[in-house]
């Protein structure tokens, strides 16, 4: 039998006034928002720099300031606390991510400076010119876009972003859509360019067998997987994010809910289920997106939330080098705040993602460091 492909982890999308999230306003009703032709304005206009893709994160370590109009447009960034990160030095530099999806344009102006020469798109044949959706850029900006001033910030702003493209060809006016065996494929690319934190923001309604081999191989390689639970409210996690409750997997896999930035549970976010060990709530309500000279995008979806956790995990990693992704995973977990009822739950497993809690936890083993540290530990945050 024919799997069902999967499809990108986006619930919706609109257009927003750039000066209404500049004055931290509420967000504003949809009859306020500007005309629909405003969609996708992450073309390179309103402040677009050179192309051309460089390998490689910037040279220099800047701290943005909280006051700034990048990091007030970067709402999630607050939500999580991450200037924390920021005040120690800590940009994700040196690190690989890697994200499979849409893939992204070079045209990207806030992201070139930290795209991969690798990037690459697996699907073979595709036809020329046909253009990459948006999906792909908007996951990439939450992990990497450059600290530069224009638009919104990074969670990992310093760290390299390695982009894979998978969607199915002519699938993505509709909903994006890729086929396990292509995103398995994508999960070997990224191992193979040293990319051992791996987003996959797609979704799919059954098991993936085309996938298990190769999610098989990014556990014994020390890697990390971090999938989207879904955006139907269901009580278990989409698939392949439900593989995090396999025990072959279990240690190599992180399943992102979508938390509001009030610090709960989207009401529409799929839960924690069977994998509430593996299960951490992060920013994927109203995420800002595509910035121009004047306005942004609003997008909602747990496929954000991945990347706000993919690029927490290269945070850890750059601050504490020693820890192999697996175990940096065990601590960004450990440092979850919990909420709704006390202590892992099916609802909300262990938490919503809080940057500075888990760099405390890191900064702890790192003060009396455990070699025996394992993947699936718990570690006390003091």
């Amino acid at each position: 039998m024919t799997s069902s492909p999967l499809r990108s982890a986006t619930r919706l999308a609109r257009p927003i006034l750039l000066a209404t999230l500049a004055a931290g306003a509420a967000l504003v009703p949809g009859s306020q928002l500007v005309a629909s032709n405003a969609y996708g304005a992450n073309d390179g206009s309103g402040g677009a720099r050179s192309a051309l893709v460089t390998s490689g994160a910037p040279a220099a370590k800047r701290v943005p300031r909280r006051t700034s109009m990048e990091y007030r447009l970067s709402l999630g960034l607050q939500a999580i606390n991450a200037h924390r990160a920021y005040a120690k030095g800590t940009t994700g530099q040196g690190v690989m991510v890697a994200m499979i999806d849409t893939g992204v344009s070079t045209a990207a102006a806030d992201l070139t400076s930290n795209l991969s020469r690798a990037s690459a798109d697996l699907v073979q044949r595709r036809s020329a010119g046909v253009p990459l959706d948006r999906h792909g850029n908007e996951t990439a900006q939450v992990v990497a876009a450059s600290f530069d001033g224009v638009g919104t910030l990074g969670v990992a702003y310093g760290a390299t972003f390695l982009a894979i493209r998978v969607d199915l060809e002519g699938s993505c006016p509709t909903q994006c859509a890729a086929r396990g065996a292509d995103v398995a494929r994508g999960i070997d690319y990224a191992l193979a360019q040293g990319a051992k934190v791996i987003g996959v923001p797609l979704i799919g309604p059954r098991r993936l067998p085309s996938l298990e081999a190769a999610l098989g191989r990014a556990a014994a390689a020390g890697a990390v997987v971090v999938a989207a639970a879904g955006n139907d409210g269901h009580g278990e996690p989409s698939w392949p994010a439900r593989y995090a409750s396999d025990p072959r997997f279990t240690n190599a896999m992180i399943v992102a809910g979508a938390s509001t930035y009030k610090g709960q549970l989207a009401g529409w976010s799929s839960k924690a289920g069977a994998t509430q060990a593996r299960y951490i709530a992060a920013p994927g309500h109203n995420v800002v997106v595509n910035c121009n000279a004047k306005y942004c995008n609003l997008v909602s979806g747990t496929s954000y939330s991945v990347s706000y956790v993919v690029g927490a995990i290269a945070l850890i990693l750059e601050r504490h080098p020693r820890l192999d992704p697996q175990q940096a995973a065990a601590i960004l977990l450990s440092g979850a705040r919990d909420i709704g009822r006390s202590g892992v739950d099916a609802n909300s497993g262990r938490g919503v993602l809080d940057v500075a809690r888990a760099l405390r936890v890191a900064d702890q083993w790192a003060a009396a460091p455990n070699d025996r540290l394992k993947a699936g530990t718990a570690v006390p945050v003091g």
